[in-house]
């Protein structure tokens, strides 16, 4: 019974972790955007007699999955450059300058490479499943120039 207390049900919602709501929510937007892409993707291929663009719109659904899923490596690379930027601007009031950014560079941890690393593999999976989905649209393209 003592969760029928609304003051106790406000303080059992405030304990909820922050980001299981904030993955909840991209979760279901995903959902959605996805839906609507495949919608889009069958109605162009039913008009159009081109199942191409179905195949497209799968396409661009991995890319919606590879951003849900690569939220995390997003977050910690926005909390990554606001670390170096916190520390670049503590070095812009000392006169060693030149030698606490060597130090600063020698010691990044591992954990930053491996951050970065992650992020440079998310854009290369975005970039590589939009060619791999569109590419023929850019040789189209590229052909009705010349």
């Amino acid at each position: 019974m003592l969760r029928s207390d609304p003051a106790t049900r406000h303080v059992v919602r405030k304990k909820r972790p922050l980001l299981k709501t904030h993955i909840l929510l991209s979760t279901r937007k995903a959902s959605l955007l996805s839906l609507i892409v495949l919608s889009l993707g069958a109605w162009f291929s039913v008009n159009l007699n081109d199942w191409e663009w179905f195949s497209r719109s799968g396409s661009m659904v991995v890319v919606i999955g590879i951003i849900l899923t690569s939220s995390q490596i997003i977050e910690n690379s926005r909390n990554l450059k606001a670390r170096r930027s916190h520390h670049e601007q503590n070095f812009t009031r000392d006169f060693a300058d030149d030698m606490k950014r060597r130090s600063l560079d020698r010691s990044r941890g591992l954990d930053e490479d491996i951050w970065e690393n992650g992020l440079r593999g998310f854009y290369l999976l975005v970039i590589g499943t939009l060619v791999w989905g569109f590419g023929d649209l850019a040789g189209a393209f590229f052909a009705a120039l010349l």
